[in-house]
């Protein structure tokens, strides 16, 4: 039922042999970037273990009652675990309930399927209190975490769990499956580039007003080091965007002009639309002043990325003002003695 996505063959033919085989594990950790379609596998895969009887491809029948209750949102024997909004964390209760579900009997005798999504959204308390249905899991539940930083889990969490790994799609697949989703004069890879590799992130930049936006962020950043804008007013401009993809750009940005800086290399610039300017900056730039500009941003990421507490408007400003510096000691060290 779930659409299959082509870059999801190798990772479902590698579940497929462990359900034949009756070795599936009771935990896997589905990882890589956003917008891999990870949670769409989680979904497929549950449909495929719930299905009363499903094809030899390992495709759903389409009409047994499971497969009318998984089409209804209905079915008894899938749990779902997600935070209650966007960017909020998952709780303690929210598990606990997971828990209590995987205490049931299964309605229809066959899994009892667990999805997490995103599992790094659980805080500590829940974080421990999944620990423990781990530790000790029922026969026929199988727990999908679907993680985009499956680094921030629990080592201990991570080790109780077979990991899947979607970050290294075969390249061919996925600019062919874009090339068939958007215009000819679309520039695929550097629309994969922007997106860790990830098709779906890379489409949805493509149909979205994602690219405008990437546009006017580094003209804003780009006249930063002229000294003739605040950067506190365009810091406040950055804080009415998506905080964390602005600053994943950002930092797309800074290394490309390092790695031009020290290599000189065109081809080793990412972002092949603005080769120019980031080569131009790379040449008037202090490499020091990169390098600390890179950790502050890395560490303001980090931060965001780490707590829902976090509020970005002083990290955008101390970025801003970073940006201006680099300026300022360009065109000190430019001014005749």
């Amino acid at each position: 039922m779930t659409n299959v996505l082509p870059w999801h063959d190798a990772p479902w033919q590698q579940i497929q042999n462990r359900v034949m085989q009756n070795r599936l594990p009771h935990a896997l950790l589905l990882s890589g970037p956003q917008g891999m379609g990870k949670a769409l596998f989680a979904q497929r895969l549950a449909e495929n273990l719930l299905c009363e009887q499903p094809l030899a491809d390992g495709q759903t029948c389409g009409h047994c009652k499971s497969c009318h209750l998984l089409l209804a949102n209905t079915h008894p024997d899938l749990f779902k675990v997600e935070p209650v909004e966007a960017g909020k964390q998952i709780s303690v209760n929210q598990i606990r309930e997971l828990i209590q579900f995987s205490t049931l009997t299964a309605s229809y005798n066959r899994h009892q399927i667990i999805i997490v999504h995103p599992a790094e959204a659980m805080n500590r308390n829940a974080a421990n209190s999944l620990l423990k249905l781990l530790e000790e899991p029922s026969s026929d539940t199988v727990i999908m975490l679907v993680s985009h930083q499956y680094q921030a889990l629990l080592a201990t969490i991570r080790s109780r769990c077979q990991r899947i790994d979607f970050s290294h799609p075969d390249p061919t697949v996925t600019q062919t499956w874009l090339h068939n989703q958007l215009s000819a004069k679309i520039n695929i890879q550097l629309l994969l580039n922007l997106s860790n590799q990830a098709p779906l992130a890379a489409l949805a930049l493509a149909q979205t007003d994602g690219m405008a936006k990437r546009q006017t962020l580094f003209e804003s950043l780009t006249q930063l080091p002229t000294g003739k804008d605040d950067p506190i007013r365009i810091a406040e401009s950055w804080n009415q965007l998506e905080v964390v993809q602005v600053l994943e750009w950002m930092l797309l940005w800074t290394m490309d002009i390092i790695r031009y800086a020290i290599t000189e290399q065109r081809h080793s610039i990412v972002n092949q639309d603005h080769q120019q300017t980031l080569q131009r900056l790379a040449k008037q730039f202090n490499p020091l002043e990169l390098f600390e500009l890179l950790d502050l941003q890395t560490e303001a990421y980090r931060l965001i990325m780490g707590s829902t507490n976090v509020k970005p408007q002083g990290l955008l400003e101390s970025i801003a003002i970073a940006w201006v510096k680099l300026g300022t000691t360009q065109r000190r060290t430019a001014c005749p003695r």
